[in-house]
């Protein structure tokens, strides 16, 4: 597909689709429009899309998925936008934010954001919110009438502390970062020298385990199993990241193995 083709939008016009329901997200200077059906699949879980809805999400894409998922990521690109290189995107307030969902193709009150947009004298002002950026959400209150789901003003963002010319120098600088960890091949597993010593104390906390409960030493062989128990979560934790071999489907089966034939504890629980 010719990307460059797709018509650009502004800004306005993603606010507007964003209230009428539509789950817009800014990648890399496109629209992305996700369907309900990935919202639900999305092995992130879906508030890890709900939360960047009108926001440029294009640094935590790049920094949590792999090349293969990265260009398929760009089949939900419906738009393009201009993204002023001195200040960024201007963001909106994911819905999300504010206590609304969307279920059954409606907007649907679930919590109410309180904002702390008075001075910390005011009796209504929450001490430890600090800013007027800031949003809270508390236990939903009944639903006006009124209300039918958020609007222009709910998902404009307050005024910040922080200008956008120094957000957007401080994400050029995390991508400089980003790319001279890349080049430098520190984000590639060393499976001889990182996970090969790990994987021999596993087995030799395993076999002395194994030795101790043959002689009738069950309270040392416990302990023993207990170390290697306790030690093999940390290896499931990184194949719960997919942190391994980097591939989800091997590095979910060997959490499977790890995890859930191994430790009793189940991997999918985990993750999900």
């Amino acid at each position: 597909m010719n990307y460059a083709s797709l018509r650009t939008w502004t800004r306005d016009e993603v606010a507007q689709r964003i209230l009428a329901g539509d789950t817009l997200v800014i990648y890399d200077g496109f629209v992305l429009r996700i369907t309900q059906n990935w919202l639900a699949s999305h092995p992130g879980g879906a508030l890890a899309i709900l939360h960047f809805v009108g926001r440029d999400a294009t640094d935590e894409i790049n920094a949590y998925h792999a090349e293969p998922t990265l260009k398929r990521v760009m089949g939900f690109a419906v738009g393009k936008v201009d993204v002023d290189e001195k200040v960024g995107w201007e963001p909106l307030v994911p819905p999300v934010q504010q206590g609304w969902l969307r279920q059954d193709g409606k907007w649907h009150r679930e919590a109410s954001a309180v904002r702390n947009d008075g001075p910390q004298s005011e009796p209504t002002a929450v001490p430890y919110m600090k800013e007027a950026s800031e949003i809270l959400l508390v236990a939903k209150e009944r639903a006006k009438a009124s209300e039918t789901g958020p609007t222009l003003e709910s998902i404009t963002p307050p005024p910040v502390t922080l200008s956008a010319a120094q957000q957007a120098e401080h994400a050029r600088a995390y991508r400089e970062l980003h790319a001279r960890i890349t080049a430098a091949g520190l984000y590639q597993t060393r499976y001889l020298a990182g996970y090969g010593p790990e994987v021999l104390r596993y087995t030799v906390g395993a076999v002395l385990a194994y030795e101790a409960y043959q002689r009738g030493w069950f309270l040392l062989s416990a302990f023993l199993m207990g170390l290697v128990w306790h030690q093999l979560t940390f290896f499931a934790h990184d194949l719960g990241h997919m942190g391994v071999t980097h591939n989800w489907v091997v590095d979910r089966l060997l959490g499977i193995f790890i995890a859930d034939l191994c430790g009793g504890l189940s991997i999918g629980w985990w993750v999900d």
